[in-house]
């Protein structure tokens, strides 16, 4: 019981900022769902990029329910990319399972401890060295997906790459992972644009409005919420 209390308060404790962007992302994902044809793939579209919706937005602001949220969505997303046959995406997706979200159920009396008194940072030398890391990571990866027969192999390589080096950082409690989120939205913007237009799968637009909205949050994550560092001065 005291689970399902502590759930309630943290579902209730979202700030005006996160209502209303949750407000208009159900709005619009309702809609496109409603004006196109019902099948099992678009029901499991709908709930996961809800959730997912919903699991950035209390991440932004701190809330380890993001876990939980994360979780449910992100076993849609490996549903999804799989159909899609973006499999380093599928990868990504295990990889914030494994490094985000059953740390967070797992600790959830604890976990916010960790950033209460601010989060980390990295200096200009862990930034190089993380940048030259996944750029010189982004070729081999590109070539093993290509032989995995990945549809897009070249995008969905450095979402991979971008996306779990992002994962890692969240589990290591530093604030840089927003600008890790920034890069991973703009790339996975790019992917599911590049699936809408070969038209390889039925998920595309709702994915790409999703991936649109995880770049908002994740400049309010990056900007101007606890993650920012701003609220620890």
């Amino acid at each position: 019981m005291a689970y399902f209390r502590w759930l309630y308060r943290e579902i209730t404790s979202i700030n005006t900022a996160g209502s209303i962007m949750l407000a208009f992302i159900l709005g619009v994902q309702l809609a496109l769902f409603l004006s196109n044809p019902i099948t099992f793939l678009s029901v499991i579209t709908l709930f996961a990029t809800l959730l997912g919706s919903a699991c950035t937005v209390y991440m932004m602001i701190g809330k380890p329910i993001n876990g939980l949220l994360g979780l449910i969505s992100a076993l849609g997303y490996i549903y999804i990319n799989w159909q899609a046959g973006h499999y380093a995406s599928v990868l990504d997706q295990i990889v914030f399972i494994l490094l985000i979200d059953l740390p967070l159920i797992v600790t959830w009396k604890t976990w916010g401890h960790r950033i209460v008194d601010g989060v980390k940072f990295l200096r200009i030398r862990g930034w190089v060295i993380t940048l030259v890391v996944m750029l010189l990571l982004w070729v081999p990866v590109i070539w093993i997906y290509t032989h995995l027969g990945d549809t897009n192999p070249v995008w969905d390589a450095i979402v991979l790459i971008i996306g779990a080096t992002a994962s890692i950082y969240v589990f290591m409690g530093y604030g840089d992972s927003y600008t890790l989120w920034l890069m991973s939205d703009f790339v996975n913007i790019c992917l599911w644009v590049s699936a809408l237009f070969a038209g390889y799968s039925a998920s595309s637009l709702p994915m790409l409005l999703t991936m649109a909205f995880y770049l908002a949050t994740a400049l309010y994550g990056r900007f101007w919420s606890i993650w920012s560092g701003k609220q620890n001065k």
